[in-house]
């Protein structure tokens, strides 16, 4: 499916005038080089090739050239007038020669019967044994080290292989029967044409080879199978594995249709022409929208829409049945393996990245991308460190509204025990939303299969419930309390008690806690005489959770990964509560001492 939805989508960009997708047996690659010739063949001036300005200038040039196969093992495979110094100069210490006479040969071939003065040049180019004549050492260096080069005629504005007359030679070589080729029958158009050998290259994969990486592969006989080697296994006509390729190559050269997940690529495509649509998704799958950027109608439009879906209204403007095909694939070495592969309308979409928002929702926790949002399962927050596994298996929760996988809470809680949250200030209330999307969906959809309501006594909401009674929750909200009494009572300390605590309280409450409340009460003693209005309300707080451990306030041994889960975000719900009113605690001390000074 995959395949056949690519090849479909190549023919719609084919089709779009203002779409630049390279036509059959034409591809983009990036050229370093380009060599001016004489009439008569000889090298006038080999010019590095740039794109960009400033910080972003590269020592390449993005261009249309006449499609390159894919190279693998030790054989010679020669490019059309657009190939390396080894192939072109002989550059090449060890098979120099052989390969410059592999590239004379084809361009011999292609060219034979055209005379074009482009193409004249270039014949009498592969002619002369004096072609490095003029080149010194340091540029022959520079040029061996790699970068396809490309051809112009001196005095002419195209290059050779932009000269209408190349144009035909090349098309006319390629389609010419080959004994070679192998006639089947095409597992996606049905029709009986010629089967491709190899599928086209992706170039520019993070992670993967730099000649590029291919979707269709088989390296081992144990994948072969009929007798069937390389790609023609995969039965694919060399139309269809030249459709797909190009679009799977346009997809990963356009940001527009791109966003990266750690080591994870996902691409995106539509059935239809729908670029509103389009917009929306990648503002889904990618980070949160930047306010500096320049278009502030688009912006506010994206921003009202995401509002929208949180809050479950209906989405105006946008064809709801458009249909998107979500590809999220992997480097593995010279191939490339697909982690998922999603499709589903945008309406259901949008409503399913609704309950992600929903889900997602903090008090004190800006609406972040589950992209970002991820990046608290990995050290130091880095987003290459993000397991594959987990992207795929969260995005699939996100795009199809299943339930976040159990591996999210676990590296959650981990990172929270190596590094308490203080890497950022933002870190912990990042932490806690997702340990509540996680806790949410699961008791969302247990309640659907088993056709129960959800308890307010057992949810969890957007900020503090008091009425929550999983133990879980309660003995993270004691600790906030018994925090912020430490810090209050005893100003800035080296360690407090999350630094050295948490870990263990969240984990197993019976060896810590006690402890904890015997030094509780000594900085309530010592609070009571600096700050009688804050100390007054942590004794409420006290008095409000404690009867939730149960009578005997019994701290259980150990807390499964949901009770952990629900310690965390009580913990922060908890603290957001007694934090949010530290203003208003320095006048209700203040108006305490006005009234014993009275008495």
């Amino acid at each position: 499916m995959i395949l056949q939805e690519l090849h479909r989508y190549y023919g719609r960009l084919l089709a779009d005038p203002e779409c630049d997708v390279p036509p059959a047996h034409w591809s983009t690659e990036k050229a370093a080089w380009e060599i001016t010739l004489a009439e008569d063949g000889r090298v006038m001036r080999v010019l590095p090739l740039t794109t960009g300005e400033g910080k972003e200038l590269r020592r390449f040039l993005p261009m249309r050239v006449p499609e390159h196969g894919s190279r693998s093992g030790t054989g010679i495979l020669p490019f059309f007038l657009c190939d390396n110094a080894a192939y072109l100069l002989g550059l090449d210490s060890k098979r120099g020669e052989e390969k410059r006479a592999g590239a004379r040969a084809l361009h011999e071939d292609v060219l034979a019967s055209c005379d074009d003065a482009g193409a004249q040049a270039v014949r009498a180019f592969f002619e002369r044994d004096d072609c490095l004549e003029g080149l010194d050492e340091t540029l022959r260096a520079e040029l061996a080290g790699g970068g396809f080069m490309v051809f112009r005629l001196s005095g002419d504005r195209q290059r050779v292989h932009e000269r209408e007359a190349i144009r035909d030679a090349w098309a006319a070589y390629c389609d010419l029967p080959s004994d070679d080729d192998v006639v089947g029958q095409c597992a996606i158009t049905g029709e009986r044409t010629s089967m491709a050998r190899l599928f086209p290259q992706v170039t520019g994969v993070p992670g993967a080879q730099s000649a590029g990486a291919s979707l269709v592969s088989f390296n081992l006989d144990s994948f072969e199978s009929y007798g069937k080697k390389q790609a023609y296994n995969a039965s694919l006509s060399q139309e269809v594995a030249f459709n797909a390729g190009s679009a799977l190559r346009y997809l990963y050269g356009d940001l527009k249709h791109r966003v990266r997940f750690g080591q994870t690529t996902v691409v995106f495509w539509t059935d239809r022409t729908a670029t509103d649509e389009e917009l929306m998704m990648l503002a889904m799958l990618g980070d949160e929208v930047d306010p500096r950027a320049e278009d502030t109608a688009d912006l506010e439009h994206i921003q009202q829409t995401l509002e929208c879906m949180k809050e479950g209204k209906p989405l105006e403007g946008y064809d709801l049945e458009t249909r998107f095909f979500i590809l999220g694939l992997a480097p593995n070495a010279a191939r490339l393996a697909v982690r998922f592969f999603e499709t589903n309308t945008f309406g259901a979409i949008a409503r399913h990245y609704g309950e992600y928002l929903r889900d997602i929702e903090m008090d004190g926790v800006k609406p972040r991308s589950l992209r970002s949002m991820l990046r608290q399962t990995a050290p130091l927050g880095e987003a290459d460190a993000v397991p594959s596994t987990l992207v795929n298996n969260c995005l699939h929760a996100m795009l199809t509204g299943s339930r976040f996988p159990r591996a999210l809470p676990q590296l959650v809680i981990a990172r929270m025990r190596a590094d308490h949250g203080d890497n950022n200030p933002w870190d912990m209330g990042q932490r806690a939303a997702l340990l509540k999307a996680w806790l949410v969906r699961a008791q969302r959809i247990a309640a659907k299969e088993t056709g129960e309501r959800v308890s307010s006594e057992r949810s969890l909401q957007v900020d503090l419930n008091e009425e929550n009674t999983d133990r879980g929750y309660a003995l993270g909200r004691l600790f906030a309390v018994l925090e912020r009494t430490q810090t209050a009572a005893l100003g800035d300390v080296n360690a407090t008690i999350k630094d050295r605590f948490i870990g263990a309280a969240s984990m197993a409450p019976s060896r810590v806690y006690p402890s904890l409340l015997r030094s509780h009460q000594h900085h309530m003693a010592k609070l009571r005489k600096s700050n009688a209005g804050l100390s007054i309300k942590l004794e409420k707080e006290m008095d409000g959770i404690m009867p939730l451990l149960g009578e005997s306030c019994f701290f259980p041994a150990t807390l499964d990964l949901t009770e952990q889960g629900n310690f965390y975000v009580g913990y922060y719900q908890e603290r957001q509560f007694l934090w949010r009113g530290k203003k208003s605690e320095a006048s209700s001390s203040d108006a305490a001492s006005t009234e014993t000074s009275g008495e």
